[in-house]
């Protein structure tokens, strides 16, 4: 998920506001649709809307406060206090990101040198400007107290991993097709490692429409499980180069030394496309759209996100 360059320092309390009684939002014949229904879907949107609000918020009254301690307007802080004070960009800092990004340049970077100082030097801008805006918050003893929503995860939780008892559960709604999937997993090895005995982890089905083959696939992992084999046939299944096809995970079935015969008639019998189907039901009355999407302790997490994100949320639970 993509985040603010902001960064957040402190989560503590904001309730979004639910729905109490039934309010009708629309109905289809006999099918009604209430309001509450719909704040379920979108809980999280609002939560991000209003932390990107308050933080342009904070942001615009620090620049009050330099503009004030300054004696200049508010325009003028960020040009005062940090455009001004940038050095120049030298030729050779131009030439030395040429050579370094030869590879991916429009024929290696020739006739591209202006284009490229304009784009170092905006970075360079960007990066400064958010550590002067960091420094702001220490300065003026900043404190965001938005708390984002909780959500109750329904279903089971039987394809799990790590101690019952552990003070962290992390919930994830994933699919075998999904590249960003795959790409989590070395994120949620490092939490693993890191937090030992203190996460528990949970997987959930919620192949997406357009990944033909990641229904079946988590098929297979279900017959997989029944054979006390579900964790190292999800991990072949999001290894590099691993073929999502009925054949592949038949190999992959003899390869973890599983009955074939038994795991084979449950996959073609298609015994847990419904187990699929309701996994994917219960993802989208949490208003998941995309994969993967955690739940840490209750806490949402959208995307293959840095271990940062992890560790904050983790850490801010097991302070608790």
């Amino acid at each position: 998920m993509l985040r603010p360059t902001f960064a957040l320092l402190a989560l503590l309390a904001v309730i979004i506001p639910t729905t109490v009684s039934a309010e009708p939002a629309a109905s289809v014949g006999s099918w009604k649709l209430d309001v509450a229904d719909v704040d379920k879907q979108i809980t999280h949107k609002i939560y991000e809307l209003r932390e990107a609000k308050v933080q342009e918020m904070v942001i615009d009254h620090l620049l009050e406060l330099e503009a004030k301690a300054n004696g200049i307007a508010v325009n003028q802080v960020m040009d005062e206090m940090v455009n001004k004070k940038i050095p120049p960009l030298t030729d050779a800092d131009v030439t030395a990101f040429i050579e370094a990004n030869k590879g991916q340049l429009p024929e290696g970077g020739k006739g591209m040198d202006a284009k490229i100082r304009s784009y170092l030097q905006n970075q360079l801008e960007e990066n400064l400007q958010g550590m002067y805006l960091r420094s702001l918050t220490n300065k003026y003893q900043v404190a965001f107290l938005l708390k984002p929503p909780r959500y109750t995860v329904p279903g089971p939780q039987d394809l799990s991993k790590g101690p019952a008892t552990a003070p962290i559960t992390i919930i994830e709604f994933s699919d075998f097709e999904c590249p960003y999937c795959r790409r989590a997993q070395e994120t949620i090895n490092k939490v693993e490692k890191k937090y030992g005995d203190k996460v528990r982890f949970v997987f959930r089905h919620y192949p997406l429409p357009f990944h033909k083959k990641a229904p079946k696939a988590s098929e297979a992992a279900q017959c997989a499980k029944d054979q006390g084999a579900f964790w190292p046939f999800h991990d072949a299944l999001f290894a590099k180069g691993s073929k999502l096809e009925i054949s592949e995970y038949k190999k992959l079935a003899k390869k973890l030394k599983l009955n074939s015969k038994q795991f084979d008639h449950c996959l073609d019998s298609g015994s847990y496309a419904s187990r699929v189907a309701a996994d994917s039901k219960d993802g989208k009355s949490l208003g998941i759209t995309g994969t993967p999407t955690f739940f840490i302790n209750g806490i949402k997490l959208v995307g293959a996100v840095p271990f940062t994100d992890f560790t904050e949320v983790i850490n801010q639970e097991l302070a608790k």
